[in-house]
């Protein structure tokens, strides 16, 4: 019974995802594509600025080929209706209020040693573009622990129907996140670069730095 659970939630997955493709289009764009999918053949954390609730939908599916998997809150993955999707499919579920649970980063690491990639969100909820919040540094931790490299995106505006919404892929990067310096404050000060990077990707976009 659950092979035919996994079989239908991926040919729903592959069924659906192009009408998604129509009414909700996204234009991609890489800063390196070579570099960076060069990257990906090794397990990456991928993350970006948070702008709406079909990110993950989108990431799991356009970087699908490079077996990235992407967190979903406990409270949506738990879903009566959407569970047996989840489950069945590349996604893992994260507690968002659960303080120092770190249930999440195991489950990650253990897709992360099979090869795998992982797409997390580090502001743990949406924010309007122009307002982007803090970056939470658990994804650097995640980074840390399994020896990733980090992959960071911009989305250009919140995902909508009919609304033509822009990712942009980045450059991997290398933080010495191994450096010197109470744990805490090196990892906060990295997240901030790693916001700054993400909002550079976007001025870079505007500009036409990145085609």
């Amino acid at each position: 019974m659950e092979k035919i659970k996994r079989a239908l939630a991926k040919f729903i997955f592959w069924a659906v995802y192009p009408g998604l493709r129509i009414i909700y289009p996204m234009s991609i764009h890489w800063e390196d594509k070579k570099v960076t999918q060069e990257a990906f053949k090794n397990h990456c954390v991928v993350f970006s600025n948070h702008t709406g609730y079909v990110e993950g939908l989108f990431m799991t599916r356009l970087l699908g080929r490079f077996r990235v998997w992407t967190f979903v809150g406990k409270d949506w993955y738990e879903k009566k209706k959407l569970n047996w999707l989840f489950r069945n499919l590349p996604y893992l579920s994260m507690d968002r209020k659960g303080g120092m649970d770190t249930e999440w980063l195991d489950k990650a690491t253990e897709k992360m040693n099979n090869g795998a990639s992982i797409y997390i969100l580090p502001e743990g909820h949406t924010s309007p573009v122009d307002q982007m919040d803090e970056f939470k540094p658990g994804f650097l931790v995640l980074a840390k622990q399994s020896g990733a490299t980090l992959v960071p995106m911009y989305i250009d505006r919140k995902i909508k129907l009919f609304k033509k919404t822009n990712l942009v892929i980045g450059k991997p990067i290398y933080p010495d996140l191994h450096e010197k310096g109470r744990p805490s404050q090196v990892m906060k000060k990295h997240a901030e670069s790693c916001r700054d990077i993400v909002k550079e990707l976007g001025t870079k976009l505007v500009n036409g730095e990145i085609k």
